[in-house]
């Protein structure tokens, strides 16, 4: 499976590319999973394998110029109309090159109510010559009447050993690509962008470092930090609070007893060994729960300022902690 270059999704590839040497290919497709799982990249490897295997066409292919590939992303927070009906002119015309043309809707959960309408009659009655892929958070981010027209494939997360692999034959030295291959939790395409963006890993640490100030601060400095997130955009308070989530599970399973080697954030061992000695696991968990309840608050569109500033009171106040470790 090489050639579709594609980390983890095995068992997808094996069925897309029975599928295509088949001859029995659906014509509309739901890709659907966590953030930087590597939908993107399997809607590319799968446009590859359809319109030609020469490496004219994969170059032209992951650089989104192919004359028989449309690529449809958000224009600002939302994929508009105009786009969707532009995309759908272009998928009446005969393939230039190929024997079909390849529609990949990135992000369609964007899409305006008129654009899902629109797109909907060509789900229904798709022409023959068209394969037609979306990709999406979720099958409940799309709606029904779209997701029961596509054949649906739900990645999960890939092998951390498949990332790490991938990592070392891209250069990365085995202890660096284990630790960034445990980070990804799973993210292929998360792990492949720090490769080329060290600025994701600064993020991390700096988000990492925040909370264990917070847990040596007063209320007013925690009141002055809510606000300060608050202010951010969603996708700032989702990344922070998701490292504040798996920061406390390794400290609940260290504080449980599980060996310090299993712990996500290695590289804060020593943090962590030190938390989970000062807080029990009844503590530990309970945090664990707080922070999980405050993502799910604002995901329901709960005032982000206020669900801040409860999580943030219930964090215990603690010091002697060891320094931080970039």
């Amino acid at each position: 499976m090489n050639d579709w270059r594609i980390i983890g999704h095995g068992w997808a590839v094996r069925r897309l590319r029975s599928a295509i040497a088949d001859g029995q290919l659906a014509q509309s497709h739901l890709f659907v999973g966590p953030p930087a799982i590597g939908k993107a990249a399997l809607a590319h490897a799968t446009a590859r394998a359809v319109l030609g295997h020469d490496e004219r066409t994969r170059r032209l292919v992951d650089q989104n110029k192919h004359p028989d590939l449309t690529l449809v992303q958000p224009d600002g927070d939302s994929i508009k109309v105009d786009q969707v009906r532009e995309l759908l002119r272009a998928l009446t015309l005969a393939p230039v090159e190929s024997r079909r043309r390849v529609a990949i809707i990135d992000q369609a959960q964007l899409m305006t109510d008129s654009g899902k309408n629109a797109i909907l009659k060509t789900l229904e009655e798709p022409n023959p010559s068209v394969v037609m892929i979306l990709i999406a958070p979720s099958v409940d981010a799309v709606l029904p009447t779209i997701s029961s027209r596509c054949q649906v494939l739900n990645l999960r997360p890939a092998p951390i050993t498949d990332i790490e692999q991938a990592l070392i034959e891209r250069g990365l030295g085995s202890e660096r690509a284990e630790f960034i291959a445990r980070l990804s939790r799973g993210r292929a395409g998360w792990a492949l962008r720090v490769i080329d963006d060290e600025s994701l890993l600064e993020a991390r640490q700096q988000r990492l470092d925040d909370l264990l100030a917070l847990l040596d601060s007063n209320h007013t400095a925690r009141f002055a930090f809510a606000e300060k997130l608050a202010r951010t955009d969603a996708e700032v308070i989702d990344a922070t609070l998701e490292e504040w989530l798996l920061l406390w599970r390794d400290v609940t399973r260290v504080a449980a007893g599980d060996a310090v080697e299993r712990i996500l954030n290695i590289d804060r061992r020593e943090v962590i060994v030190a938390l989970a000695e000062q807080i029990d696991v009844a503590g530990a968990s309970a945090m664990l729960q707080a922070v999980g309840e405050t993502q799910k608050q604002i995901d329901r569109n709960v005032n982000a300022r206020l669900a801040l500033d409860v999580l943030l009171l219930k964090l215990p106040r603690l010091t002697h902690l060891p320094d931080p470790v970039a």
